[in-house]
């Protein structure tokens, strides 16, 4: 228990406290972004166009923000990030034109990217082994948290005073986040020569097996959570249930979920990664072929929290294995690969659902989602070792 709580209190300050302080204003973005788009004449192409961006101007630094991390170090990256962000917001304030809320997105995205990567590299450099689980758990819990208070605190801010001071507002909250950063995380560049371009593939290259399984594993796990997020609502109205009953499952799942995010940390530290990857891998898939055979109410809510439970049990074991499998001396380039894969797990839930409910129903859709995962959860079972004894 000393050792946990040694863990946190030398973590409160350079990691959590900057992600409540930057997760609540980006949490609150996802909502008041695109209806501040509408809010300037625009239709609903274009906010879901500038939120598309916001998500290209992730993948587009993933690789660079590696890059970067091991030039410059952690902290130099993650206060840049920190910066851009804030900045972006402060754009979102003063744009009058939706054009320019197409490029202040992709830098959003962006700034958002590279302080992943930046706090990813942290984790790996200055937590050991045997830390990280509770470590990342713990960082996963307070982006849960901002997922609840964002919207709640954004939502009433916008409508108290206005989207230009709620975005100018969430900007100072950065920057307070920024100062946290600058101050309290230690190290400055890695010491080794960062890679260049070529390099990078090379690295790839290098290490295709471990993209190739535990890749995989990761890609799979980002696409089940991203399609458990759109197929709950879809799936509920395709039910004829109304807004408040959909909202009130989406809430259930939600609020177990939040329930095993810490604990899972402490058994992927105390039991090894495998101890959750394996079965959460499982109940994704269960989960997924009981949303499909959902026909009411109380069987939605039924799957809805085996899917809250497969998500609680799974968190931050994505990041986790990507600290633990990251070389020392290639750590920040590594890692932006990592990233690069998660966020193209992340794209491809939602745009699988997309393409095949344009031919089939559904079921169907979800269906295929679970034979994806179910894919996935076999490399897990079959060719993901236990890094916790490896690293």
């Amino acid at each position: 228990m000393n050792a946990t709580a040694g863990l946190h209190r030398r973590l409160w300050l350079p990691l959590y406290l900057p992600a409540l302080l930057l997760g609540v204003p980006a949490q609150a973005g996802f909502v008041l972004l695109p209806l501040a788009v509408l809010d300037r004449g625009a239709g609903a192409a274009a906010a879901a166009a500038v939120v598309g961006l916001r998500g290209l101007g992730m993948m587009a630094l993933d690789i660079p923000a590696g890059m970067l991390a091991a030039r410059y170090g952690e902290r130099a990256v993650m206060s840049v990030a920190v910066a851009l962000l804030a900045l972006s917001f402060v754009g979102y304030g003063l744009a009058e034109d939706v054009g320019w809320f197409y490029l202040v997105a992709f830098l959003n995205g962006a700034g958002s990217s590279t302080f992943l990567v930046g706090r990813l590299s942290y984790v790996s450099a200055y937590c050991a082994a045997g830390e990280r689980g509770r470590a990342i758990s713990m960082i996963a819990a307070t982006v849960r948290a901002a997922a609840l208070l964002g919207p709640l605190a954004g939502g009433a801010a916008a409508h108290a005073f206005g989207y230009q001071a709620t975005f100018l507002g969430a900007a100072l909250c950065m920057l307070v986040g920024l100062v946290c950063v600058f101050l309290f995380t230690t190290g400055g560049a890695q010491g080794e020569r960062a890679l260049g371009w070529r390099g990078v593939p090379r690295l790839a290259w290098e290490q295709r097996r471990v993209f190739a399984t535990y890749g995989v594993a990761a890609v799979c796990f980002m696409l089940m959570r991203e399609a458990r997020s759109v197929l709950l609502p879809l799936i509920g109205a395709s039910l004829h249930l109304d807004a408040r009953a959909i909202g009130g499952i989406v809430s259930a799942s939600a609020l177990v979920d939040v329930a095993c995010t810490y604990p899972a940390g402490v058994i992927m530290d105390r039991h090894g990664r495998r101890a959750t990857a394996v079965p959460s891998s499982l109940l994704f898939v269960v989960s997924l072929v009981a949303l499909a055979c959902t026909s009411g109410y109380y069987s939605l809510l039924a799957a809805a929290l085996l899917a809250g439970l497969a998500n609680g049990l799974s968190s931050g074991i994505v990041m986790t294995l990507g600290t633990d499998l990251a070389p020392p001396e290639r750590r920040g380039e590594f890692l932006g690969v990592w990233r690069l894969l998660t966020d193209a797990g992340s794209v491809l839930g939602p745009m699988a659902i997309s393409a095949v409910v344009t031919v089939a129903p559904l079921a169907l859709a979800t269906l295929a989602v679970a034979g994806l995962g179910g894919l996935g959860s076999w490399v897990v079972y079959r060719y993901v070792r236990e890094t916790l004894t490896d690293v």
